[in-house]
Formats: C-alpha cells, structure tokens, sequence
C-alpha cells in the first residue's frame, strides 16, 4: 500500500482543521464576550460538522481496508502510551483506532517513523475539542506525511523492507519495516479485530 490519501481524505481532513480553528475562535470570543462571534462561529461549526459527518465515515473505511500486522498493533500502542498517556485508553477503544494503525503502517511502509509521526502529530495541538482524538490523529498525520518526505536512508530501508528477496523477516518493533495487509487477509486475527473497541 502507497502512503497516498484515499479521494476524500483532503477533504476530511480540510473540515476538521477548520472545525478546530473556528472552535478557538469561538473561545477566544467567548472570552472577551463578543456575542455576535459566538453565534456566528456556533453556526459554521454546525455546518462545518455536519458536512465533516457525511465525509469522514466514508474515508474511514477507506483508509482502515488495510491493517497493520500484529506485531505493528502492539508497538503503535506502546507508541500511543508514551506520547499520550491521558488520551491512550480512550483511543484505544475507539472505531477509528484501526484507520490509526492503518494510516501508522502506510507512513512506516513509505518509509516514515511512525513514532515520530505520532509525538509530532500529537503536539500539533490539544485533543480536548476532538470528537474522535484518533480520527483527528489521522488526519494529523496524513498532513506530515504528505508534507516530510522521509529521508532517502529510510526510503530506502522500507524499499529493502519490502522486498520479496529477504530471507529473514524483520522485526516488527524496526522503524519502516511495517507491512500493511488487506483487512480480508486470512491471517488477520480476531485480536487485531477485537482492539477496535
């Protein structure tokens, strides 16, 4: 799978920056108590979600067809736990937890560190205003990955990744060596599955 976004992920990802953006100005209004700001910003939130509503579970499971192997599950939760302790359990547990590892496993595959897309992705901004903290991880991190291209070093470490002609398999835990299988493989496990939530 090339880290390339699925049609509707720009647009996705475009309505939830702005959701985001028009939520600060909404505070910021409400702080030196401009009404007229309020409702206005109230009012583009709720067409701004009502549109990110009819766009984002489509692209959701675009972007979750593929999923990252075991192994790869359990390190980006490691990963998760580390970055952000707080929101960890929560995300973890939510529908869009797949498209994470997904979206982590795309980026490792081409070549990305995905813990480095993750702490990057992560201090982007607070996830308080989030309605799901990892679907705005992914689309966070469809940004930096578009935006940095990975070293040619590392290019070149996820090429040799994979590459038909090794003959050892490597480790999950080693950065661009994530391989990402359809969601109808066989091999996928029910444990995988099951850390949906």
């Amino acid at each position: 799978m090339r880290y390339q976004p699925a049609d509707s992920t720009g647009l996705a990802m475009l309505l939830d920056a702005a959701m985001l953006v028009v939520r600060t100005v909404q505070r910021h209004s409400a702080m030196r108590h401009h009404d007229r700001q309020i409702a206005a910003a109230r009012q583009t939130l709720i067409h701004l979600q009502a549109a990110y509503d009819q766009i984002a579970p489509t692209t959701v499971t675009v972007l979750a067809r593929y999923r990252a192997p075991d192994g790869a599950v359990h390190q980006y939760a490691r990963h998760l736990r580390e970055v952000l302790p707080v929101y960890a359990d929560q995300i973890l547990t939510e529908d869009a937890w797949t498209t994470l590892t997904a979206t982590l496993a795309a980026a490792e595959a081409a070549g990305h560190n995905p813990a480095t897309l993750l702490r990057q992705a992560a201090h982007q901004r607070p996830l308080d205003d989030a309605k799901s903290a990892s679907e705005a991880l992914v689309w966070r991190i469809q940004r930096l990955g578009a935006r940095h291209a990975p070293d040619p070093a590392a290019q070149a470490r996820a090429a040799q990744a994979r590459s038909p002609l090794r003959s050892s398999k490597p480790s999950a835990g080693t950065p661009g060596t994530a391989a990402v299988r359809p969601a109808s493989d066989p091999q996928v496990t029910s444990t995988s599955r099951g850390r949906r939530g």
